[in-house]
């Protein structure tokens, strides 16, 4: 599970937006549909815990389930820098 790509490994018949979808589905289930920040289980999205615009890969073990608002409160800073601002309403 370590990219969507790598669940089309084997498969005949496979569209790249279904592994996407799956992987993300993944991702969620790992992380118990929760925000890994605040605990919240609305409006969840996937976060790049190293931003992609500072070299973060996509891969699971640099993605984790986010909730909206913490997503865009992070933007692309580091983990160090958004701990120390986040808002735990």
């Amino acid at each position: 599970m370590e990219t969507p790509r790598s669940l089309m490994h084997g498969l005949t018949c496979f569209r790249s937006s279904d592994a996407k979808r799956m992987w993300r589905t993944a991702i969620k289930d790992r992380d118990n549909h929760k925000c890994v920040y605040c605990g919240k289980s609305d409006n969840l999205t996937i976060d790049h815990v190293r931003p992609r615009s500072k070299g973060g890969a996509t891969t699971a073990s640099n993605c984790v389930t986010c909730c909206r608002t913490c997503n865009q409160q992070k933007g692309s800073m580091q983990l160090e820098d958004f701990l120390l601002i986040i808002n735990y309403d």
